[in-house]
Order: C-alpha cells, then sequence, then structure tokens
C-alpha cells in the first residue's frame, strides 16, 4: 500500500483503524458513519465508536447507541464511549468475599472517593479513548474500527497520548523499587491484603509500556491506520487544517487523506449560490496546496438530511468511489 493511503481496506493481521478528526461542526460524524456503513456493506465486520463527548452517532444512525452499544444492520456495532461511565467499570472497589455488610475502612473510602474525582478530571477521555484502542488492537472481532473523534484539540491529545505515557513509564519504571514498596504499604493497609502479597509492580509497568508502544506504532503504521482530517471549504478551518496537519507531522503521525465537506455545488439560477461556490473554490485551491502530497476528496453539501444507514451508504459509496 502507499505512504498515504487513501482508501478503506482490509488489513492482513488484525483490524484496521480509521480515525475522523477536525473542528466542530464539519461533519465528520456524519462521514465517520457513511464510511463505517460502506464497509460493513462490502463484508467487512465494523465496530464504529464515538469518542467525542458530544455523541452525535445516535442522531446520524437515528437510533440510540450509548454506552452499551447497538447492533445496527448485519456486520455494524456502534458504541458511543461515555468516559465517566467506563472509568467507574474500571475502578469499581471489588466486594470483600470473606466480610458481607462489611463497612469501609477509612483509607478505602478515601481511596475510592479520589478515584472518581478523576473519573472527571481533563485528559480523562483521551485516557479512555486510547483503552479502547488498546482492547481492539489485537481483536479479531472487528475487521475494522471507525474512531469518530472529538473536535481537533482533543484527538491531538489522543494521538499524542501513548507518546507521552511512554515518557512518564519510563520515569516509572526507574524508580520501580520504590513504587513497589509503596504497593506493599498499600496492600498491608487495604482490607484483605497482606505485606507479604507485594505485587511485581516493575513487570506490570513494563508490560503496560509495551502496549502503549504498540499502540504508538499503530497510530503511526499507514498499512494498519487511515487517519482522515475533515474540513470545509471555508477560511477558518483551512487554517486549521494547515496547523494540525504541520503538528501531527511534528510527531511522525502522517495524515493519509484531507475531506473537504460541505462544498457548495454549483448553480445557474441561483446568485447566492454561485458567489458561495466562487469563495469555496478559492479555498478549495488552498486547501490543495496546503494537503501537498496528501489525497484531497470533496464531498458537496445535499440539499436533504443524511440520516439513517441507506442515506449514509449512499453517500459513503460517493466519498469512496473510485477517483
Amino acid at each position: 500500500m502507499p505512504a498515504n493511503r487513501d482508501k478503506p481496506a482490509q488489513a492482513a493481521s488484525g483490524p484496521l483503524f480509521h480515525f475522523f478528526s477536525g473542528k466542530g461542526g464539519v461533519g465528520k460524524t456524519t462521514l465517520a458513519a457513511a464510511t463505517a456503513v460502506h464497509l460493513a456493506r462490502s463484508g467487512l465486520k465494523v465496530l464504529i465508536t464515538s469518542t467525542d463527548p458530544a455523541h452525535s452517532l445516535s442522531d446520524v444512525f437515528d437510533r440510540d447507541i450509548g454506552h452499551q452499544g447497538a447492533h445496527i444492520e448485519e456486520n455494524l456495532h456502534a458504541l458511543e464511549v461515555d468516559s465517566s461511565k467506563r472509568w467507574a467499570e474500571a475502578t469499581v472497589t471489588p466486594d470483600d468475599p470473606s466480610g458481607v455488610g462489611r463497612k469501609r475502612g477509612r483509607v478505602e473510602r478515601a481511596m475510592t472517593d479520589a478515584m472518581k474525582m478523576l473519573g472527571d478530571a481533563p485528559g480523562v477521555d483521551e485516557f479512555i479513548s486510547l483503552e479502547l484502542l488498546l482492547e481492539t488492537m489485537t481483536s479479531d472481532v472487528y475487521d475494522t474500527v471507525v474512531f469518530d473523534t472529538a473536535p481537533t484539540g482533543h484527538t491531538l491529545r489522543l494521538l499524542l497520548l501513548p507518546e507521552m505515557l511512554d515518557g512518564w513509564l519510563g520515569r516509572m519504571l526507574s524508580v520501580r523499587k520504590q513504587l513497589s514498596r509503596v504497593g506493599s504499604v498499600l496492600k498491608r493497609l487495604l482490607p484483605g491484603g497482606s505485606a507479604g502479597e507485594e505485587p511485581d509492580l516493575g513487570a506490570n509497568l513494563m508490560d503496560a509500556r509495551d502496549r502503549i508502544l504498540q499502540a504508538r506504532d499503530l497510530i503511526t503504521d499507514t498499512e494498519r491506520t487511515l487517519f482522515a482530517l475533515v474540513t470545509i471549504p471555508e477560511a477558518m478551518s483551512v487554517l486549521e487544517t494547515s496547523r494540525t496537519m504541520q503538528q501531527l507531522g511534528e510527531h511522525g503521525i502522517p495524515v493519509s487523506v484531507v475531506i473537504g465537506n460541505q462544498v457548495q455545488p454549483t448553480s445557474d439560477t441561483c446568485e447566492h449560490c454561485q458567489s458561495r461556490r466562487t469563495i469555496h473554490e478559492r479555498e478549495m485551491e488552498h486547501l490543495a496546496q496546503v494537503c501537498g502530497e496528501v489525497p484531497l476528496r470533496l464531498v458537496e453539501s445535499k440539499p436533504y438530511v443524511i440520516r439513517g444507514p441507506d442515506a449514509l451508504a449512499k453517500l459513503g459509496r460517493e466519498l469512496w468511489r473510485e477517483r
């Protein structure tokens, strides 16, 4: 495959990942959903997941999806990640099998409350999204995972999170002896623990670091990851697209395709429409310069609402047709 693969395909081993990002309101959720339906109807098993806190998948598919997910149609499953609920599930305190009705101790209550507070901290959305990426990275359940990401700034934090965590884990490993002693103290404090149950924090950190490195390699692997940057032919959006491509390039994350969405069609009868078309043509020229070697796909705005699998499938065929 070429370095800048601009069409969805099936990976030789493990699922392919498709990231859709861009400014809010440029139509990335609709294009991500259209791609998911298009791939599913071509015979691939597809998961589309929204990591944007302002979920729109339910709206575009015209049905409730939510945190538990929903089966949309054959080969297609959708999931709206609720970071607060997922964090709560991941940090729930296990019951003590030997003490039914036992009251939690002060230390345990404090730790549980602290973990709950962390669930609302900045960056948790990106962390939970990375967890989902790690979960599906080696899965054989799906052929393709489509990520409808949060607006550009959040997506950049998600994509750079493996790099940040790798540095953090590296420093953690350098002091793992001290951490092991801390872990031993915590085990003695928590109910049911003992000093003899010291966890191998060094091994756990090494395992975590290996998984983070795999995620970083995956994000930068153009054979398995297609990163689509969605924009519209308006000056502010094109400028943000230019900045985003530069930032991603500085961290070795290649953009596979830029999608210029909501392009004004030509008109022989509407003066306003033709004026808008002239503006869009100028910005499309600018966008083509910004893209350089990166493929650019254009999608004209539609005089109807794109909602539901059939309308999305039609858009998907238009978006990914041979150029």
